[in-house]
């Protein structure tokens, strides 16, 4: 199981600071009904992309002594089993879906790739329903129905950074376990 932490620091600084990061307390169990702290069980190393470049982030991992589940904890700038950081995947899908429609060989990519970005703007697509269905059940938030699709996306977009997205993906990850970017078995 995976759970996020704003250790209010960039990426650089996290990757700097390597294992050596002020890792929090896992201090109940998200599997069992144990109470008692999580024993810190070592780290794995895991990759991360943004524009200036690629990052090498230990990530801390953490077992229960009732049930020996385990629990990571990712930074909070990082998405679930994705390698691109959330801000270059939400800037990249953001800025592609508000462009105007005069042909996707005039909309100007640089990083990442164009086949990234569609890959993520296909995901973020499929999930629209999804989404409106959650943000229904968890926040009262009603979003436009009939409309086109990219026209809800992009509603959908503004409205989430309205609510700061980093808390709207968290949320879902810790509630619902799925995210605007993920694939849709995952729940």
């Amino acid at each position: 199981m995976i759970q996020f932490h704003d250790f209010g620091i960039d990426i650089q600084t996290y990757t700097d600071r390597g294992k050596g990061n002020d890792f929090p307390d896992v201090r109940q169990c998200p599997h069992c009904p144990s109470r008692r702290p999580l024993h810190r069980h070592g780290y794995y190393q895991r990759y991360a992309l943004t524009a200036e470049g690629e990052y090498h982030l230990w990530i801390a991992r953490y077992r229960c002594q009732e049930c020996r589940k385990t629990v990571s904890v990712l930074p909070s700038f990082l998405l679930p089993y994705v390698q691109y950081t959330r801000s270059v995947i939400w800037q990249a899908v953001k800025t592609w879906l508000e462009t105007p429609r005069r042909g996707a060989k005039t909309k100007q990519v640089g990083f990442p790739t164009k086949e990234v970005i569609l890959f993520y703007v296909r995901r973020f697509l499929r999930n629209l329903s999804r989404l409106h269905h959650a943000a229904v059940r968890r926040w009262g938030i009603i979003g436009p129905v009939g409309n086109a699709r990219t026209e809800r996306a992009v509603w959908w977009m503004q409205t989430l950074e309205g609510r700061g997205v980093g808390s709207i993906i968290q949320d879902l990850w810790t509630n619902e376990r799925w995210h605007p970017f993920a694939d849709q078995i995952a729940s």
